[in-house]
């Protein structure tokens, strides 16, 4: 697929042919409609250049290149409109079940949400004076990462993700004012419930994300939010809880956009302080973290 040989060449790729590759990867549903002069005027390159992109990805010329993205974008259009059910039944093998079972989740996840919930844990993000994530096993990652995100515009987010020594030393100053997020994906939460359970005794407010209804986190969460999700077990999906998490902090950081480049700024200047004289030090390092930023 076309995805995969741009994916596998990109790095050998000339700065044209990055150009191309990076409009396909992002709009190839615009590109199925475009000659290959149309997209050579459209990004400001020759037509000879498009059709060299093409070759140099294997295919004979722009008109294979442009089949192969015509035939995915029907197949995204049949999908679209076939039954999540279908789409199960069809499923080739249990690689592509996963998927599409994940993808079913988070369609009904999306769906199910209750808005007042969310715009109430959005909220209690705006207002915390600090905010702790606290999982355990699989969610420990989500919750580290999270904590990164929000670190770009909140300095007090951390990430408790040890046992309950680590936990007490961290929310012994926990108070009114404060946000303890449970993130939770069986039975087995235990270090989260109990910590949001703990904030409730000393006033601070509490956010529960959960994937599963047998998690104890759902009974002390003064703000809760459920995944749909079809598995049981010990190994339940990630993906609802993981776009749950980065949809709040994504919203968080749009609604302060101008906080969000001032600090985005600052951490630039900082990095380039901090590398100056490494491999990765040098200024095109900088200019990558504006464009990934």
């Amino acid at each position: 697929m076309f995805r995969e040989r741009i994916t596998r060449n990109y790095q050998s790729l000339s700065p044209s042919f990055k150009k191309i590759a990076d409009f396909i990867l992002t709009s190839h549903q615009r590109v199925a409609f475009m000659s290959a002069s149309r997209l050579a005027k459209y990004l400001g390159v020759d037509v000879a250049t498009v059709t060299r992109f093409a070759q140099q990805l294997g295919y004979d010329g722009y008109t294979q290149l442009i089949r192969e993205i015509q035939e995915k974008v029907l197949a995204e259009m049949r999908e679209a409109r076939a039954p999540v059910t279908d789409r199960l039944d069809a499923a080739e093998g249990p690689f592509a079940l996963t998927l599409w079972r994940d993808w079913a989740n988070l369609e009904k996840t999306i769906k199910n949400i209750p808005s007042d919930q969310a715009e109430a844990a959005v909220a209690a993000l705006h207002s915390a004076n600090r905010i702790y994530l606290v999982s355990e096993g699989a969610g420990a990652g989500l919750a580290i990462a999270v904590a990164a995100y929000l670190n770009m515009i909140r300095p007090e987010a951390y990430a408790l993700v040890k046992g309950p020594f680590d936990l007490a030393l961290s929310l012994k100053d926990l108070g009114p004012g404060d946000l303890v997020i449970g993130i939770g994906f069986t039975s087995y939460a235990y270090a989260a419930t109990k910590s949001l359970e703990y904030a409730k005794k000393v006033g601070a407010k509490s956010l529960g994300i959960i994937s599963q209804a047998d998690c104890p986190i759902g009974a002390v969460a003064d703000i809760l939010i459920s995944c749909s999700a079809t598995e049981e077990g010990y190994l339940p999906s990630l993906t609802g809880v993981g776009a749950i998490l980065f949809s709040l902090v994504y919203t968080l950081l749009l609604d302060d956009a101008e906080l969000y480049n001032q600090k985005l700024l600052q951490f630039q200047d900082a990095y380039a302080d901090l590398t100056e004289g490494t491999a990765r030090g040098e200024e095109e390092v900088v200019d990558d973290l504006i464009a990934r930023f």
